[in-house]
């Protein structure tokens, strides 16, 4: 008999968490799986655009309306004490109960990846005896509604984040089964009120790696318009000037570095461009990117891919790069310092400073060195849809078998 999956993921199919569970989703359909997403999408036109194993909730204009108000309850709270209605915070108090769904009804596991506002009120994890698996792709699990708490370090220590952080830890029962992306999002889980004493384990992030490949450089470049005898200096997010993107310590280091030798290529949501202009650099803002045909373009065409981020569950795009054979400087203590070889695939900078990026910068930059990296780690080859699609399987199987003793 077919194991029965429900994946719990809100937000738009472009943002990470969603790609995330969509990519898993397709992998252990293929492995003969009995997967369904269940998804908080508000748009009634949008079933046409995806497969039949999508179920979206807000499919009448009542349940679309009810969405919006238990959204617009959750702003009203939050306003009270966030300065900004920031969307990155959730509170996760208002929302559907999730016990309530005929396919949570008929699903052997539930697999939790993302649960944004007005979507499904946690608090009714109380009520469930099925075997949860809860996917953490950022640290809202074990936070008091920030889903990074860079972000949010004085909102943490607020009265109202140390109720909610009661409320999850009352809420989270035995039967909820915890898997972080990375290591760094392991041990900040463990160290936490919420989860200092649960079971966590780690299976990385996945990408379809088939979806990434290198393009020759100069063909990759032409096809991009890019024409420049400079160093190409890759740096892309979906929102890289947020603070936890590291932003202001990129900008620090381009006042370390000569402007005559490297161009800057980004994608992303910009926010101000004029920040670019003022640097002083020469430079190609290619905005917003969701096709992974153009994005292989683009990270072939660069010299080496900067991933500033100072905390971050995991960032894809980093892995996105390497798959495309274009080398990574990081800093430690991130997801992407677990798969990169210091010196050998990448470069490592031990601490958030400007002039440690501006030398792992200039290291990547000399030729004999570009040269001589073996540019793609075998470890990244380990996270590939279908190897990490059968972690999750043992970990379902397991899950089951605990449930009948």
């Amino acid at each position: 008999m077919k194991i029965k999956v429900l994946h719990i993921v809100g937000g738009q199919p472009d943002n990470g968490a969603y790609k995330g569970a969509h990519i898993l989703h397709k992998a252990l359909l293929s492995s003969d799986i009995d997967s369904k997403i269940l998804n908080d999408i508000p748009n009634l036109d949008n079933n046409k655009k995806f497969d039949q194993e999508l179920i979206y909730f807000n499919n009448n204009l009542f349940k679309k309306y009810l969405r919006k108000i238990f959204i617009f309850l959750e702003k009203i709270i939050k306003s009270t004490y966030l300065p900004i209605r920031r969307s990155t915070y959730t509170l996760g108090l208002f929302g559907y109960d999730i016990t309530k769904f005929e396919e949570y009804k008929n699903s052997d596991i539930i697999h939790i990846h993302w649960l944004s506002a007005g979507f499904i009120n946690f608090k009714t994890l109380f009520k469930t005896n099925k075997t949860i698996i809860w996917t953490m792709r950022d640290m809202w699990p074990f936070t008091g509604g920030s889903h990074y708490t860079m972000d949010f370090e004085n909102f943490e220590k607020s009265f109202i984040s140390k109720i909610i952080k009661n409320i999850k830890k009352k809420s989270f029962k035995k039967n909820i089964q915890f898997v972080a992306i990375s290591n760094w999002l392991k041990k900040e889980a463990e160290k936490s009120f919420v989860l200092e004493k649960k079971d966590i384990i780690t299976v990385y992030n996945n990408i379809d790696l088939r979806e990434f490949e290198q393009v020759e450089k100069n063909l990759a470049r032409s096809q991009l318009d890019i024409k420049t005898k400079k160093h190409v200096m890759l740096i892309g997010a979906q929102n890289p000037q947020a603070t936890r993107k590291g932003w202001a310590i990129f900008l620090k280091t381009l006042k370390k570095l000569d402007n005559n030798k490297y161009f800057i290529l980004i994608f992303g949501n910009f926010w101000s461009q004029k920040i670019l202009d003022d640097a002083g650099f020469e430079y190609k803002s290619m905005g917003y990117i969701n096709d992974n045909k153009k994005l292989s373009l683009i990270y072939s065409s660069a010299d080496f891919f900067v991933f500033s981020s100072l905390q971050e569950a995991f960032g894809k795009t980093w892995a996105e790069s390497l798959a495309c054979k274009t080398p990574v400087v990081c800093f430690k203590n991130t997801a992407a310092s677990e798969f990169i070889d210091h010196k050998f695939n990448g470069y490592i900078c031990d601490e958030h400073d400007p002039q440690k990026l501006k030398d792992g910068i200039e290291w990547l930059s000399n030729e004999f060195n570009h040269n001589s990296l073996k540019q793609i780690p075998e470890k990244v080859l380990s996270i590939d849809a279908k190897i990490i699609a059968k972690e999750y399987i043992e970990i379902y199987l397991n899950a089951l078998n605990k449930q009948k003793n």
